[in-house]
């Protein structure tokens, strides 16, 4: 199978050395937090797939999926469902917020609950928005089944074993946001009837070459990236120009953020602000601001090469558009990206490209990898904890006083 290929366009401080980083990363594989390197390998890969297959054979026949998540909870689920739906035989639906009008429509669509099985996603059950939709969706849904996937003890765990459900774990060592591949992201993917092993395939293969003290791409990337934070470029844009790539990309907000915005050693607030864009359609909104805006941004391009292509034919609406007989909607799709990249970067953006020679279960383990290691070695290089988050801790709190604070009581 091919490797993803990333290719960094600007210069990199040469103050900043991630052999160190990296170092200190492979020490620490299998261990505390970072027991998500672990999930691609034996014992536990073939722990994990077994007890997927075990449960999506006990679920049969289903027709619909819906599972209930929260961050990291949900966004691997979503970012693989929609890169990899083609090959699904059965739906999947996302609840990932407690808008009541989403939850409302989403039900609707399932019109049997007999034929559908709801998936429960938290590490503690402790989490708000996840009780919610717990409670929303068994008053909605009586007859559907459930699946909880949960830490070894805690509220769900206990309310699952009352309950008679099945129960898949998240592994210990492992939060939210480095759980896609694990039964967290794999069992829903797997229960629509899409072939997981090739995502933990290309997992491992990316993870190998994050291991090398040279021509290591996450270090590569890590250091490219913090080292043009450090230099006052700390917006940070994946642009994918693939629409089954948006929830990917939304993913990596998710890591990139809560992993990397943090209070370092120093008791110094640092961390890039990541967001998306998508190409070509932000070409009409995003150029504008990349062209003549701040220069402070590191954007970053994200093609797929083997894609399917549709002919424009040769009969163009005016003389205007003649330049377009003959050509494809990917070959126009890949000269927008070209040109966008090289509008930005004569505008005195940073950017870096992301090419992945197909859109299958492989590069999109590779592409998982690749970022989570990323996060791995940027945390090191930056001196802060990627894996705690004490500011999303805090808004559970606050969240919570709000809502069962007395509302006589002075603020």
């Amino acid at each position: 199978m091919d490797t993803i290929e990333l290719t960094i366009h600007f210069d990199t401080h040469n103050t900043i050395c991630s052999k160190d980083a990296i170092i200190s990363a492979n020490d620490h594989i299998g261990k505390d937090d970072e027991r998500w390197r672990t999930l691609w390998r034996e014992p536990m890969q073939s722990e994990h797939l077994s007890a997927i297959d075990a449960v999506v054979a006990s679920l049969q026949p289903c027709k619909n999926i819906l599972v209930l998540g929260i961050g990291g909870s949900a966004l691997g689920t979503k970012a693989l469902y929609q890169a990899l739906k083609e090959n699904a035989t059965k739906n999947v639906y996302v609840l990932d917020n407690i808008d009541p009008n989403t939850f409302q429509n989403t039900i609707k669509k399932l019109t049997d609950s007999s034929e559908t099985v709801v998936v429960v996603v938290s590490k503690s059950g402790g989490t708000a928005e996840i009780g919610a939709l717990l409670m929303a969706t068994q008053n909605a849904l009586p007859s559907a089944r459930y699946v909880a996937i949960c830490g070894k003890s805690g509220d769900l765990r206990s309310y699952a074993t009352e309950n008679g459900w099945e129960v898949l774990p998240v592994p210990d060592g492992v939060g939210g946001r480095f759980s896609v591949l694990s039964p967290v992201g794999l069992f829903p993917i797997a229960l629509c009837g899409i072939e997981i092993e090739p995502l933990l395939d290309g997992a491992r293969q990316m993870d190998d070459l994050c291991k090398q003290l040279q021509n290591n791409p996450a270090g590569d990337l890590a250091t490219a990236l913090i080292s043009a934070m450090q230099d006052g470029f700390n917006i940070q844009v994946m642009m994918p120009y693939c629409d089954r790539l948006v929830q990917l990309s939304e993913w990596y907000v998710q890591l990139w953020a809560e992993s990397l915005g943090k209070v370092n050693s120093d008791k110094v607030r640092v961390g890039p602000s990541p967001m998306t864009a998508l190409g070509a359609t932000d070409q009409h909104s995003m150029l504008q601001l990349w062209r003549e805006g701040p220069t402070d941004k590191v954007i970053g391009f994200v093609e797929v090469t083997d894609e399917i292509d549709v002919s424009l034919g040769d009969q163009p609406i005016s003389t205007s558009l003649s330049w377009l007989c003959g050509k494809s909607l990917g070959t126009l799709l890949h000269a927008q990206k070209v040109a966008t990249e090289e509008a930005v970067r004569d505008a005195g953006q940073k950017t870096w490209t992301l090419t992945m020679p197909s859109l299958n279960a492989h590069s999109i383990g590779q592409f998982i990898a690749l970022w989570q290691n990323a996060v791995a070695i940027a945390g090191r290089i930056m001196k802060i904890n990627p894996y705690d988050q004490p500011g999303v801790e805090l808004g559970k709190e606050l969240t919570k006083r709000a809502l069962t604070q007395d509302k006589s009581t002075p603020s």
